[in-house]
């Protein structure tokens, strides 16, 4: 996967990893609204694919 050149890393703090810990220690995951939507419409167009090649 590449990246643009202006991303970089950050440290996590605050917050934030407290639902990184969180997610890790509970074999979870941490995802954002415009991930789920993604995943959403992802799955609806492999359903219509599928329902249509039978």
């Amino acid at each position: 996967m590449k990246y643009p050149l202006q991303t970089e890393s950050k440290p996590v703090s605050g917050i934030a990893a407290k639902k990184l810990l969180e997610a890790i220690d509970s074999g979870g995951a941490v995802v954002n609204d415009r991930m789920l939507a993604l995943a959403k419409r992802l799955a609806i167009r492999r359903r219509r694919k599928a329902l249509k090649n039978g």
